[in-house]
Protein backbone atom coordinates (compact mmCIF):
# COMPACT_ATOMS: atom_id res chain seq x y z
CA UNK A 1 0.00 0.00 0.00
CA UNK A 2 1.31 3.58 -0.86
CA UNK A 3 2.13 5.24 2.29
CA UNK A 4 1.06 8.21 0.89
CA UNK A 5 -3.26 7.28 1.29
CA UNK A 6 -2.42 5.97 4.56
CA UNK A 7 -1.00 9.32 6.06
CA UNK A 8 -3.11 12.57 5.12
CA UNK A 9 -1.44 15.17 7.74
CA UNK A 10 0.86 16.00 9.88
CA UNK A 11 -0.62 16.83 13.19
CA UNK A 12 0.79 20.41 14.08
CA UNK A 13 -0.13 21.70 17.02
CA UNK A 14 1.69 23.46 20.12
CA UNK A 15 1.60 20.52 22.05
CA UNK A 16 3.05 18.34 19.17
CA UNK A 17 5.76 20.85 18.71
CA UNK A 18 7.16 20.48 22.17
CA UNK A 19 6.54 16.30 21.85
CA UNK A 20 9.22 16.72 18.69
CA UNK A 21 11.65 17.35 21.51
CA UNK A 22 14.77 14.39 21.94
CA UNK A 23 16.70 15.50 24.85
CA UNK A 24 18.44 13.20 27.77
CA UNK A 25 16.28 14.84 30.75
CA UNK A 26 12.77 15.09 28.28
CA UNK A 27 12.62 12.09 25.83
CA UNK A 28 9.49 12.46 24.11
CA UNK A 29 10.48 11.86 20.33
CA UNK A 30 6.93 11.48 18.63
CA UNK A 31 5.49 12.47 15.61
CA UNK A 32 1.98 13.31 15.05
CA UNK A 33 -0.11 12.53 11.84
CA UNK A 34 -3.88 12.54 10.62
CA UNK A 35 -4.26 8.89 8.37
CA UNK A 36 -6.75 7.15 7.20
CA UNK A 37 -9.65 5.48 9.53
CA UNK A 38 -8.90 2.03 8.03
CA UNK A 39 -5.56 2.47 8.93
CA UNK A 40 -4.21 -0.41 11.77
CA UNK A 41 -1.24 0.40 13.65
CA UNK A 42 1.06 -1.51 12.38
CA UNK A 43 0.26 -0.20 8.57
CA UNK A 44 0.79 3.20 10.01
CA UNK A 45 3.98 1.90 11.50
CA UNK A 46 5.21 0.57 7.85
CA UNK A 47 4.15 3.69 5.92
CA UNK A 48 5.88 6.14 8.59
CA UNK A 49 9.24 3.92 8.26
CA UNK A 50 9.00 3.85 4.37
CA UNK A 51 8.22 7.70 4.03
CA UNK A 52 10.72 9.20 6.72
CA UNK A 53 13.56 6.04 6.55
CA UNK A 54 13.33 5.77 10.64
CA UNK A 55 12.48 2.98 12.91
CA UNK A 56 9.40 3.56 14.63
CA UNK A 57 9.29 2.30 18.61
CA UNK A 58 5.05 2.36 19.01
CA UNK A 59 2.40 3.67 17.59
CA UNK A 60 -0.82 4.75 19.33
CA UNK A 61 -3.98 5.87 17.70
CA UNK A 62 -7.62 7.80 18.79
CA UNK A 63 -10.37 8.74 17.02
CA UNK A 64 -11.49 12.52 16.81
CA UNK A 65 -13.60 15.34 15.20
CA UNK A 66 -10.25 15.75 12.58
CA UNK A 67 -10.37 11.85 12.04
CA UNK A 68 -7.87 8.87 13.18
CA UNK A 69 -5.25 10.43 15.41
CA UNK A 70 -1.99 8.67 15.07
CA UNK A 71 1.35 9.20 17.49
CA UNK A 72 4.16 7.87 16.16
CA UNK A 73 6.74 7.44 19.07
CA UNK A 74 10.28 6.79 17.32
CA UNK A 75 12.88 4.01 18.32
CA UNK A 76 16.08 4.64 19.81
CA UNK A 77 18.49 6.47 17.88
CA UNK A 78 16.62 8.40 15.64
CA UNK A 79 15.35 12.06 15.80
CA UNK A 80 11.71 13.54 15.38
CA UNK A 81 12.91 16.89 15.45
CA UNK A 82 14.93 16.32 12.54
CA UNK A 83 12.66 13.82 10.87
CA UNK A 84 9.64 16.84 10.99
CA UNK A 85 12.17 19.16 9.06
CA UNK A 86 11.64 16.15 6.49
CA UNK A 87 8.54 17.19 6.19
CA UNK A 88 8.48 21.22 5.51
CA UNK A 89 6.32 21.89 7.83
CA UNK A 90 8.49 22.93 11.00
Amino acid sequence: MNPYDIILKPWITEKSMENRLNEPGNSINRLEFIVVRSASKEIIKEAVEKLFDVKVARVNTRITKAGKHASVKLAEGYDAEETSLKLGAF
